[in-house]
């Protein structure tokens, strides 16, 4: 068989499969996909039908993403070896059929630059689009950003004219309307500090941002205020830069960020929000059901309304407060025993838990510790979930909360950890209004100097529905009080930690 016609059965084989029924198995479609991929990009093909099979093959890839990201929602991290492996060859597909729409937009550039400027602009937005989901993929697994996938998504971005666009001020139509909101999703997403959220809580904010995002603003300009914007450059392959680490240096390829246009959309949904749920907890409505009805709340489902509640403050104070750190970093090594997960917490105060591991300490700060697992991960990690560590048997233990986790292979995991306490007591906790009718286990936390003056609770999230609640703390001696709520310090999808005092009068 001669080479155009072998070019051909190549190109049919990819068309044949692509208009077929998809396999009730994404992992095995992955497979067929990334076999089918490389067609995309024979030279031989004619532009017409490049662009056939792209779209063929994006559509393919979305609805593996949409199948493949539930398997994502229910594991915990580190991911087993079969998952982990499948999140990767997504990725590289994605990215590999997103470079193919680079190199056909380079070729229209080449011949047709502005007769066939909106094909560029729908090019580059499908290209975009298929960056996003890889984007959210990896965050779901826990893995970093694929190396040259900010300069992909640059040159996509440049390549439909849309820097020029942004300096002009001119309006946008449809299509580049489209492209702007892919690029800004992947933006935002970034600046959220995803590694610090879990599974569920990146899925909704995914499908949030994709009509949100196009609230985000993006100028050649510097944005107002300075210290809530970003710095891009073009030429790199690097996300938005805060400009309150690091100033940018002057030069054309710098364009400007800002999500505070979203901070402004998520200050009314949570005073909406708010009100819903004091109204639900009135009159009884179903919370997940006709509360957070995506006809009537404009937001996306897959959370409960507390936990929308607490994901949208989380990222309104982030956005408001890009991260800087003002404590130095210390590299060190040595071991820690580790106790996973607030029950397993509880259980170790009381005495009846064993399930420590040890993990290394690879650096510190006055404020918290990055680790790294030693023996293999034999609990569910999330990002939020509440951890003690000690350095040996003898030692207290310090109370963290789990800031970022990252997990780039099966066998390693390293989690960034947030100290909120020297030390705890194990007690129960019971609140006025909550639907569970039983003491919930909670941990009592002392001031903690510089951070908090007051006694803290720390319990599970959902667990703090009033001011007043039943305190019992049966250790060596049977304490039993009704406590005060004097703010909630912390919210996470796992954990709310609360200051409070005994009630000086008691009902």
């Amino acid at each position: 068989m001669s080479e155009p016609d072998q070019l051909s059965a190549t190109h049919e084989a990819a068309l044949t499969w692509l208009n077929g029924e998809p396999d009730d198995d994404p992992v095995a479609d992955l497979a067929a996909l990334r076999h089918h991929e490389p067609a995309a990009g024979d030279s031989a093909l004619t532009v017409a039908q490049r662009e056939e099979l792209l779209g063929l093959l994006r559509v393919r890839a979305k609805d593996i993403c949409g199948r493949f990201r539930p398997r994502l929602l229910t594991a915990s991290l580190p991911l087993s070896r079969e998952i982990h492996r499948t999140a990767m060859a997504l990725i590289d597909s994605l990215l590999a059929i997103s470079d193919h729409y680079r190199g056909l937009a380079a070729e229209l550039q080449r011949r047709w630059l502005w007769a066939r400027r909106q094909e560029l602009v729908d090019l580059s937005a499908q290209a975009l689009e298929l960056i996003g989901e890889a984007c959210i993929v990896g965050n779901m697994a826990g893995a970093v950003v694929p190396f040259g996938l900010w300069q992909h998504a640059h040159v996509l971005w440049l390549a439909a004219g849309m820097r020029e666009q942004l300096a002009g001020g001119a309006g946008a139509d449809a299509g580049m309307a489209a492209l702007c909101v892919q690029y800004r999703r992947v933006m935002t997403i970034s600046v959220s500090q995803p590694e610090s959220l879990t599974a569920r809580e990146l899925q909704w904010l995914f499908d949030y941002l994709d009509t949100a995002a196009c609230d985000a603003d993006l100028s050649t300009e510097p944005l107002q205020p300075e210290t809530t914007s970003y710095w891009i450059d073009l030429a790199q392959d690097n996300p938005p830069i805060p400009i309150v680490r690091h100033k940018p240096q002057g030069g054309r390829d710098i364009i400007y960020f800002s999500p505070q246009g979203i901070c402004r959309r998520i200050s009314q949904q949570v005073a909406w929000l708010e009100e819903r749920v004091l109204e639900a907890e009135v009159v009884g409505l179903e919370r997940d059901g006709e509360l957070l009805d995506p006809e009537t709340s404009g937001l996306p489902e897959g959370l409960t309304p507390v936990e929308v509640l607490s994901l949208l403050r989380r990222l309104r104070d982030r956005w408001a407060t890009p991260p800087q750190r003002a404590q130095p970093r210390r590299k060190h090594q040595y071991s820690v025993q580790v106790c996973a997960g607030l029950k397993a917490i509880w259980d170790i105060g009381r005495g009846t838990g064993t399930e420590v591991a040890e993990w290394m300490v690879f650096n510190e700060s006055p404020g918290g510790y990055a680790i790294l697992c030693v023996g293999g991960v034999d609990s569910a990690l999330s990002a939020g979930m509440l951890l003690a560590l000690r350095r040996e048997s003898t030692l207290g233990w310090s109370v963290c909360v789990v800031r970022w986790i990252r997990s780039d292979n099966p066998d390693q995991v390293e989690l960034g950890l947030q100290v909120i306490s020297q030390g705890f007591s194990a007690v129960q906790v019971g609140f006025r209004g909550s639907d569970v009718r039983k003491m919930t286990p909670a941990l009592m936390l002392p001031p903690l100097a510089a951070v908090r003056q007051h006694q803290a609770l720390v319990a599970p999230a959902g667990t703090y529905v009033s001011r007043r609640f039943a305190l019992v703390n049966d250790g060596e001696h049977l304490y039993v009080a009704q406590g005060r709520v004097l703010g909630l310090d912390m919210q996470t999808a796992s954990i709310e930690l609360f200051r409070y005092e005994i009630d000086p009068y008691p009902i």
